[in-house]
């Protein structure tokens, strides 16, 4: 056979590959009209595909008989600090992302958690204090719809996106536990719940009304599965809100410690000065009480 022939042949398989490839590009495109990782695409990638299967990250729960050590710790997280922006935004739920507080709304709404009453005193988690939904709304003065549903004729409460009033929660209270493990040699902390809380202007002035606690265990399979931006320098950087507590990636400080009283930080300091310093001496026993473990 000639070389002209050798060459023919060679030029017709490369623009078949080629136009083999190209279809299979049009087909299962990496990424979709969003600039996300299209679902088409087969891929182990943490920020691919959708997030409906996937868990919380596994913790290991000690046993009562080993916590050597613990104290109740109680956080505020200020949405206006930039460390925390992952949690305010998006105002408006878009492209599979929504607002911390949106995403705890809409799961009460629909009744796949329960939330409970915030009482001054104390987090109680029982039946008796779970908080009904409708009159959550009417004692916060939402705006809502009774619609019967189409299938079933139940009546459903519709709120719209603009009504969740996620911009008006600007922080959050955090209750969490520190402890040390005597098995393991850890020392380590666990969020209890979350109490988000409002902002409004009552008569001129911007008054906060903490809403409700709800348990952080009953969200995690929630939260696992709703995905954040956390830098707009790189999109695919996409950890799930379950990860941002977990792994504590948010700003916060203290304002109150398990203690005999009851009292959090303001009811005995008398200047802002004397709650940072008290603030300081609850972060350093935290800090010292890891460090002396390990002292020889």
């Amino acid at each position: 056979m000639s070389k002209n022939f050798f060459k023919l042949l060679f030029v017709g398989f490369a623009a078949f590959s080629t136009s083999a490839v190209y279809a299979q590009f049009e087909e299962n495109s990496f990424f979709d009209e969003s600039g996300d990782v299209s679902v088409e695409v087969a891929s182990n990638m943490p920020t691919s595909g959708p997030k409906e299967n996937l868990e919380p990250i596994e913790l290991v729960n000690p046993r009562a008989d080993d916590i050597f050590w613990q104290k109740v710790v109680y956080r505020t997280i200020d949405l206006r600090e930039k460390m925390n922006y992952p949690l305010y935004y998006p105002e408006l739920a878009v492209d599979n992302r929504q607002s911390f507080f949106t995403l705890i709304f809409r799961l009460v709404q629909e009744g796949k958690i329960k939330v409970y009453q915030y009482l001054d005193t104390r987090e109680i988690f029982t039946k008796e204090y779970e908080e009904n939904f409708r009159e959550f709304l009417d004692k916060q003065e939402y705006m809502y719809e009774v619609k019967a549903d189409s299938l079933t004729n139940d009546s459903i409460i519709v709120v719209q996106e603009s009504d969740v009033w996620n911009t008006k929660v600007l922080k959050y209270y955090v209750k969490e536990v520190w402890y040390f493990d005597k098995i393991t040699s850890t020392f380590n902390a666990r969020i209890i719940a979350f109490c988000p809380i409002m902002t409004r202007e009552v008569d001129g002035i911007n008054k906060t009304f903490p809403l409700f606690w709800v348990p952080f265990e009953t969200l995690r399979p929630y939260l696992a599965q709703q995905e954040i931006l956390i830098t707009d320098k790189n999109n695919g950087a996409r950890p799930s809100l379950d990860d941002i507590f977990v792994k504590r990636r948010f700003s916060s400080y203290i304002y109150k410690e398990s203690n005999i009283y009851n009292r959090n930080l303001i009811q005995y300091n008398n200047s802002s000065e004397e709650v940072r310093k008290e603030q300081a001496k609850v972060k350093t026993l935290l800090l010292n009480f890891e460090n002396d473990l390990w002292e020889y």
